[in-house]
Order: C-alpha cells, then structure tokens, then sequence
C-alpha cells in the first residue's frame, strides 16, 4: 500500500514537471512579434571606403555613437575605414545576402540607378543649408530611397561629402582650357567623367582607397574632392595645387541590407534611421565647419591655392546636363532641378 502510494506521489511530480515545461512560451516566439530579439545584444558592420577624418567616415563615427548611447549599448556598430571591408560596389553586393550590414557609399550609386546622377550637375547646390532642406524634401524621400529598394537596400538617410574642387601637379586652375590633358582622378561616374572630358581633362575613375598611391606615382596628375576627403586621404602631401571650384556637390548615404532590415525588430529600425538622420545632419554642419580650418593646413602644407573663374565653368554646364538627360528620364531631372532651385532659395 504504502509502496503503491509512493508511486503515485511519483507520478504526479514527473507530470506536473513536464506541463509545467511544456506551458511556457518564450517572448521571441509570440505571434506579435516572431523576430522579438530584446534580450540580445546585435552587432553591425558598416563599412566605409573614407578614411578618418573624412566626412563620410565621421558621419559613420557620429552614427555609431548614437546608435550605441541610445541602445544602452544593445546595439554595437564596427566601423572600418579605408575600403578595409569591402570597396563600395563590394559592399553593395554583399547587402544583398545580408553579408555586410550597412555601407557608407557615394557617387557610385549611380551604378545602381542613373537617377542618382542628378548630384554630379556641376554647381547644383548654394551651400550646406541647401543640401539639408534637400534631404528632408520630396524627392529624396520619395523618388531616391525607393531606388535603394528597389535594388535590394534600404537607403536610411543622405549624409556630408561635401563640395568638390581640384588638386593636382600640373598647374593652377583657373578656367576649363586649364584641365586640358591632366590626368584626373573622378569616382566611377559616367556623368563626372563626362563633366571633365566636357571641360577638357583626361578623367579616370579608381576608388577612393587607392588615390593617394596613384598621386605619389603618378598615374594621375590629379583629383577632385571635397576639403574633408582631401585632408583624410593625405592628398594635400602629394599634391602642388589646389583650385577652389565647388565644381559638385556629392553626398553620400547610409545604406543597410534589406535582407538584415527586415530582420530588425521595429523598434531597433526605428532607432537606427533616427540615428542616422541625426547623424546626416550633424555631417553637415562638420562639413561645413571643417572648410576654413582645413584651408589653412593646405596652404601651411605648402600647397598653392587659387579661387578658380567660376563664371567660365559654370558657362559649361548645359552640355553636361544634356547628357544627363539622355541616359535618364528628362522629367526627373527637371524635377529635382526645380526642388533644388527651391532649396537654394530658401537657404
């Protein structure tokens, strides 16, 4: 009898022990939520072909410190510089597989999609104040992003690159005839390299990574970036001249995979495009800040340093916005034309 009890005591304990187990249902498989993943700490990498110091580099750095404050750490962010990860189209491709979660690329869009050509119109925007409005306008927001979409990404937010001038070995820059067979280094842009062929210069893209070699042995004669990513690449030590053009304007964009997005929970999406609109907009005002300053140390270093004619640049644009208009639609390009003559405007 007593034995019999026992076994009965027994058996209720292994049973109320196995519904007991069989009763509980982790938070990470509620039907709400399916990719609740609250309790664990995520890790991104976004890679940059800038290098420190460079306005696309530094607008990863303000991005990866926002994301980390605001996440309480939850969220970690690995910047690598120098194309130490992937060069930029590398990285676009490896978005596509979630392989690489986020990118720092620029002019180089315009292979994913021509549209993004409109920013190589030589002397589109006034300043930093008219870029800004742009990016919180329609046709950033509704014509552009959805080209990162469309092509596997998920274009976040438009960040600092920065407006361009020329340096080089050759001579001073004055006026368009003065490019005449220099050899200048552009990003790979069909539209730059027909500005520069337009102006009479001998463009060739390469990437960013690879300029600073280039310059020292002499493949190219010269190149053309903003102040930011001249000091960032060291180019002002391999370089005689600098002509201040404010030829182009280019931004640059924090791009994710959208395979790895739309793995995210709302919640850390939503903390990371605020971050990186947050970290756009400080980009900026770092650009704009970093200009003065970083004149100086070019002329300190030695370079010698012209404010070009822009008058006889900017008489050369229209055949550059011919050809724009021949590879995408006309109607667009009008388009943005007209919202940056709005932006400008109102800057």
């Amino acid at each position: 009898m007593k034995k019999n009890g026992f076994l009965t005591v027994l058996l209720v304990l292994v049973l109320s022990v196995t519904l007991i187990g069989c009763g509980s249902t982790p938070a990470a498989t509620s039907k709400d939520d399916p990719k609740d993943t609250s309790g664990e700490k995520l890790v991104l990498k976004l890679s940059s072909t800038s290098s420190r110091g460079g306005a696309l580099y530094e607008s990863g750095a303000k991005f990866k410190e926002l994301v980390e404050e605001r996440s309480k750490g939850m969220i970690e962010v690995q910047l690598f510089a120098d194309g130490q990860l992937a060069k930029d189209l590398d990285a676009i491709d490896a978005h596509k597989t979630g392989a690489i979660e986020m990118s720092l690329p620029s002019t180089c869009m315009a292979q994913i999609d021509p549209k993004f050509g409109v920013f190589d119109i030589p002397f589109l925007f006034k300043n930093h104040a008219a870029v800004q409005l742009f990016s919180e306008g329609d046709i950033w927001k509704k014509e552009l992003k959805p080209l990162f979409e469309a092509n596997g990404l998920i274009g976040v937010a438009m960040v600092e690159n920065g407006f361009r001038h020329i340096t080089n070995n050759k001579r001073p820059i004055n006026v368009p005839e003065d490019l005449k067979g220099i050899k200048l280094r552009v990003p790979q842009s069909k539209l730059r390299v027909a500005m520069f062929q337009e102006f009479g210069a001998n463009p060739i893209t390469m990437d960013f990574s690879e300029v600073f070699t280039a310059l020292q042995q002499g493949v190219v004669d010269g190149q053309e970036n903003p102040y930011v990513q001249i000091e960032a690449g060291k180019f002002y030590e391999a370089q005689k001249y600098l002509s201040i053009t404010y030829h182009t304007y280019t931004p640059g964009y924090l791009t994710a995979s959208k395979v790895w997005w739309d793995g995210l929970t709302q919640e850390q999406r939503d903390l990371i495009e605020q971050a990186c609109i947050d970290a756009g907009t400080w980009s900026r005002e770092y650009g704009k800040e970093s200009e003065s300053t970083l004149l100086q140390k070019f002329k300190d270093a030695g370079m010698e340093v012209n404010e070009a004619d822009l008058a006889a640049f900017q008489g050369e644009i229209q055949p550059v916005i011919d050809i724009l208009k021949k590879s995408i639609d006309p109607e667009f390009v009008d388009r943005a034309l007209a919202e940056v003559k709005r932006c400008n405007d109102a800057s």
